[in-house]
């Protein structure tokens, strides 16, 4: 499944890039040495051993047993007349036995083999979900990053121009041009905005250590967003062909299908308990003085049969156990039913933010020219006289909004891109790789 972005070949240690990481650089330090994604594919190794240990289980098994005692003691006996004899026992007694045995009719370790293959396709499921959920993770949290950078650039343009605007009132209040409330509102409008550049720095240290919980370490640059932001169609462009897909290759459905045939595996080897079991046996044995009754002799010999096992009575644990899987499989069909419930309605909403982000960025586009024209013009009506003090802050903040908010929008687009594709099961490196073709201008970290 191309969600398996190619996990041999990145498993070694990795050097930031000397230039600003971008989100595909950020992919391939995560994949090299983030410690979530790299739990996730030593799980994944774990689970691909299941089908071997199912495989075990119908093949020959062969031991070896080996001792050696010491035997000290008297052994009693009658003699021909009746009478108790003693006499001392002293003397090694050592042994060897290897056997083999080979199940021929074992219906509970048929289930084991077949429920091996499917722990073993359950967990390259629940890696593949968990690998589109960590792109999807990574995504939001580099997004946080640069949104939190972006907000205290545009926080620290309004601040300075805010700045600006009391010195001005002040001024105008010293000529006898303005008055007390234009330096009031100037100031209160200046306070408020260096409250929300703390907000806003406070956001992006909390931004940039969720961002190192996932790469381990953090670049000094990233790159940001371009000033072109297209927004191409989606293909295939109609809601239920994205829920089709997502109904037959989502990873989070196909695991707990799994989970559910790994149940019903459950219930068949439970049930099997009520079953015969026949083996093919086969030993060697050599033994010297191996019992009391046999001191200073020596055995060798082999064994070849067949061993029949009826179970009769085991005190109601076969039941029991049947009860208990057939309930855990209703348990696994239900948990099926609501992920699947849940992936649908997830790829619903992530197609209406695709559509609807489009037109939000598409809108927000034009919010911006206008307010900056708002602003510049109410600038100009301050000095002819038009507009008022007030008319300038409120522009101020329109601008400042409208800026942020297409940022965020824009943001959200991506992602809202990234998570349906990963609904459907289909986010590769070519999803990653296009979310990154939006970014370029670099930002440090600190600023």
């Amino acid at each position: 499944m191309r969600a398996r972005m190619a996990v041999a070949g990145f498993l070694g240690a990795v050097a930031l890039p000397a230039t600003a990481m971008d989100l595909t650089e950020a992919w391939n330090v995560y994949q090299n040495q983030g410690p979530t994604y790299l739990a996730s594919v030593h799980e994944r190794q774990a689970g691909q051993e299941f089908k071997e240990l199912g495989k075990a289980g119908l093949l020959p098994n062969i031991n070896a047993t080996a001792y050696w005692k010491r035997v000290d003691g008297t052994s009693e006996q009658d003699d021909f007349r009746g009478r108790s004899v003693e006499s001392d026992l002293e003397y090694d007694s050592k042994g060897a036995v290897v056997e083999l045995r080979q199940p021929l009719f074992n219906k509970q370790r048929m289930a084991e083999y077949r429920q091996g293959n499917q722990r073993t396709l359950f967990s390259d499921a629940v890696f593949d979900a968990k690998t589109q959920e960590s792109a999807v993770s990574l995504a939001s949290r580099y997004f946080s990053v640069l949104l939190a950078l972006e907000t205290i650039d545009l926080a620290k343009v309004k601040l300075k121009n805010l700045e600006q605007q009391v010195m001005a009132a002040k001024r105008r209040f010293q000529l006898g041009d303005g008055t007390v409330i234009d330096v009031d509102q100037a100031s209160a409008r200046r306070d408020l905005a260096q409250a929300e550049l703390i907000e806003a720095e406070d956001s992006l240290l909390v931004a940039r250590r969720l961002l190192q919980e996932l790469l381990g370490v953090l670049p000094d640059e990233m790159s940001t967003l371009r000033t072109e932001f297209p927004t191409p169609p989606l293909e295939p462009p109609t809601l239920q062909d994205w829920i089709s897909d997502a109904r037959a290759n989502n990873p989070t459905i196909i695991a707990r299908s799994r989970s559910l045939d790994i149940a019903d595996e459950e219930v068949n080897r439970a049930r099997a308990g009520h079953w015969p079991t026949l083996d093919f046996v086969a030993a060697y044995n050599d033994s010297e003085s191996d019992s009391v009754s046999t001191q200073n002799q020596t055995n060798k010999y082999g064994s070849v049969g067949v061993e029949f096992r009826m179970p009769i009575f085991t005190g109601g644990a076969t039941n029991a156990q049947v009860r208990q899987a057939s309930a855990n499989r209703e348990l696994a069909n239900d948990q099926l039913n609501s992920s699947r419930e849940e992936v649908l309605s997830g790829t619903t909403r992530e197609f209406r933010g695709v559509q609807s982000g489009e037109q939000r960025v598409r809108a927000l586009e034009k919010a911006v020219v206008s307010s900056e024209r708002a602003q510049d013009s109410a600038r100009k009506g301050f000095q002819a006289g038009t507009s008022t003090n007030l008319d300038i802050l409120n522009a101020e903040e329109q601008a400042f909004i409208a800026r942020r908010d297409l940022l965020e929008a824009k943001l959200r687009y991506l992602l809202s891109r990234l998570r349906l594709a990963a609904a459907v099961g289909s986010l590769g490196e070519d999803d990653i790789q296009h979310a990154n073709e939006y970014l370029g201008p670099s930002l440090s970290m600190h600023p």
